[in-house]
């Protein structure tokens, strides 16, 4: 790694590298490369995945709009392969319109507006005893781990309370998730490895399988509970469809907000004067939130398959052929985002973020995100007097898809 990172350049225009998602030196900084797709290969075959990779916002923007011609149907298999947990049925994030519509609407009960401010006090409390913890184990002043002490075991015990799951058992949901993602990169690994995933696969179908039949029998005040007795012109869900759901929100509800905090502390050492600012008004932080999603989002890439022969920036592309749109890179377009590469939380953002997906499979959760996010960053600036990465390096997950650092140490200093 070391000597492929020397290779490296720091503008768009010098290294002489092709674009290979797999690639550690692209997973790790790939910003360069998706400005120099933009400008040269905006839609680009890439071996590697042997998929087509879209560079563009224009282009992200339409073929996310149009679920005819852009099928989801293959993105849940495309990203986990044999080691989806219910592989039965497809998730609603695999499905296209109509066949996702009804399932949407159970959905989006539990993440409308006014359904997530509920949750508002208990995500203030789950920081706060984060914290606590934090403090507990490392004193008021000292080193710990931002990554896996606070912005893994967050979001993961908010979504544990939507869900009705015990809290206790976050951890276990935490390396569940990251195993079960690391399916996307099943072709790299060796035995071992490949028998961890499945093995976190079938544990967390069990616990569902295990929890729905609770909630069937005694039903709670809680998002399964919701989805087992909730009616559709007449239609329930059937329990591998209950199961497949809920496994689906855990893995949304835990991976997108674990990185888009620890993205954001990085990007607050990499920019001390915005730090500063946040710090002295904590008014800014929803616009911080908004600028981290559209600069270094958590989700880089999504999946998509052609359904008909179709040619899209220039270029023909088969029926049956696997597309990437690269969100990542949309974020930064020049034609949409003024000076986009630099990092801007005053910036007033005239186009859509596609951070979040754009067309019928918007992301669910981003309100949910959002929210979580604020409520962790008002209640850390509050907690800690420093907190800050005691490096500029960062080690960003082995990821091609999703982007956050798996280990962020900070030094600390808790307010007395």
């Amino acid at each position: 790694m070391s000597e492929t990172l020397l290779n490296r350049s720091d503008d768009t225009g010098g290294d002489e590298r092709v674009y290979d998602p797999l690639d550690p030196v692209v997973k790790h900084e790939p910003y360069p490369f998706y400005a120099k797709l933009r400008r040269d290969d905006p839609v680009t075959w890439l071996p590697s995945l042997q998929a087509f990779g879209v560079a563009r916002y224009e282009d992200v923007d339409t073929l996310l709009k149009n679920g005819k011609l852009y099928s989801s149907s293959m993105f849940w298999p495309a990203l986990l392969g044999e080691y989806d947990p219910v592989p039965e049925v497809p998730p609603m994030i695999s499905m296209d319109p109509p066949g996702h519509v009804h399932l949407r609407k159970l959905a989006n009960k539990a993440f409308v507006p006014s359904k997530i401010k509920i949750l508002v006090d208990r995500t203030y409390e789950v920081a706060n005893e984060l914290i606590d913890d934090i403090i507990a184990k490392h004193g008021v002043e000292g080193e710990f781990d931002f990554a896996t002490d606070f912005c893994a075991l967050y979001p993961v015990t908010v979504i544990a309370q939507v869900l009705g799951v015990p809290t206790a058992r976050r951890a276990e949901f935490k390396v569940w998730v990251d195993n079960i993602l690391a399916a996307a990169n099943r072709a790299a690994y060796g035995p071992e490895r490949l028998a961890e995933i499945q093995d976190s696969s079938d544990k967390v179908r069990a616990f569902f399988e295990d929890l729905y039949d609770e909630r069937a029998a005694d039903p709670q005040d809680d998002l399964i509970s919701q989805f087992i007795v909730a009616e559709i012109d007449g239609e329930k869900m059937s329990r591998i469809e209950v199961i497949q759901m809920s496994i689906l929100l855990l893995i949304g509800g835990v991976e997108t907000t674990t990185n888009l905090l620890g993205t954001t502390l990085v990007e607050l050492k990499r920019h001390p004067e915005v730090y500063a600012r946040v710090r002295a008004n904590p008014e800014l932080i929803p616009a911080l939130i908004e600028e981290v999603l559209r600069y270094n989002p958590p989700v880089q890439i999504i999946f998509r398959h052609t359904m008909e022969d179709t040619e899209l920036g220039g270029v023909k592309i088969p029926k049956g052929s696997t597309v990437m749109p690269l969100l990542a890179s949309a974020n930064r377009d020049e034609s949409k985002f003024a000076d986009p590469e630099v990092f801007d939380i005053d910036r007033k953002i005239a186009f859509p973020l596609m951070s979040f997906g754009q067309g019928p499979h918007f992301c669910l959760g981003n309100y949910l995100s959002r929210m979580e996010a604020r409520s962790a960053l008002e209640t850390v600036f509050q907690r800690f007097e420093l907190l800050e990465p005691v490096s500029d390096e960062v080690e960003w997950l082995d990821s091609y898809f999703a982007r956050g650092p798996h280990h962020l140490k900070v030094r600390f200093r808790a307010r007395g």
